[in-house]
């Protein structure tokens, strides 16, 4: 009774927890909004504990931070912020294709190249969802082949971070193009088994999107 009790505690703090995780990513709740524990449990229905320990995790990932009077909020990052994540994401990924490039099977070579295919294919005015699913199934594809669980973590920790943000390097002109051409050459140097180019392409890709979003905060700071 007591692991029933427990796994249903869990089960209703995932479910707070993705819940908020995907209100926030989708600007449904904005950077800077309150989200007080006595709000929250009566929107959603749910004691004020899960709602709590939800918040505690989104903390943990950078997405919340902690506001005056006990309160907590959705954490506004910066512009050099976002450009530190990217720089820490290109760094994490570059090593998961380098692992990736040894382990990966043929099945997920094919796989990355037809999604490489299908966002190639994708016309306006679907090209930035159609990116933005694709993208991310295009890198998990590498993080899983990489096999390396504290890598996958960190990984996660810092994408959850700039989720919300992902958007915004395909709001500028020729950049669809250009992250279709880097996933092109990512998955052929993997399809190679070339593990250095693999990790080189890969690092060259975030580094290419820091660049993005630093024009769209319209920063000054070289990259």
């Amino acid at each position: 009774m007591a692991e029933e009790i427990r796994m249903k505690y869990h089960s209703i703090q995932d479910i707070v927890f993705t819940t908020l995780r995907d209100e926030i990513v989708s600007h449904a709740l904005k950077p800077g909004d309150i989200l007080n524990t006595v709000e929250l449990s009566k929107r959603l229905g749910v004691s004020r504990t899960p709602i709590r320990e939800a918040l505690n995790r989104l903390i943990s990932i950078g997405l919340v931070e902690e506001a005056p009077h006990r309160s907590c909020c959705v954490k506004k990052l910066s512009g050099d912020q976002l450009i530190e994540i990217y720089y820490i994401r290109a760094a994490l990924s570059g090593v998961a294709a380098r692992l990736a490039a040894t382990k990966i099977s043929d099945s997920d070579k094919k796989l990355l190249s037809d999604l490489c295919d299908q966002m190639e294919q994708t016309d306006e005015p679907d090209q930035s969802k159609t990116m933005l699913d694709k993208n991310r199934e295009f890198h998990d594809i590498i993080i899983a082949a990489a096999n390396s669980p504290r890598l996958a973590d960190l990984l996660e920790q810092y994408y959850s971070q700039s989720q919300q943000y992902r958007a915004l390097a395909l709001e500028l002109p020729g950049r669809f193009a250009e992250i279709c051409a880097e996933h092109r050459k990512i998955a052929e140097a993997l399809a190679r088994g070339d593990k250095e180019k693999a990790e080189v392409y890969t690092r060259e890709h975030y580094f290419n999107t820091a660049k993005r979003i630093a024009q769209a905060f319209q920063m000054s700071s070289e990259i």
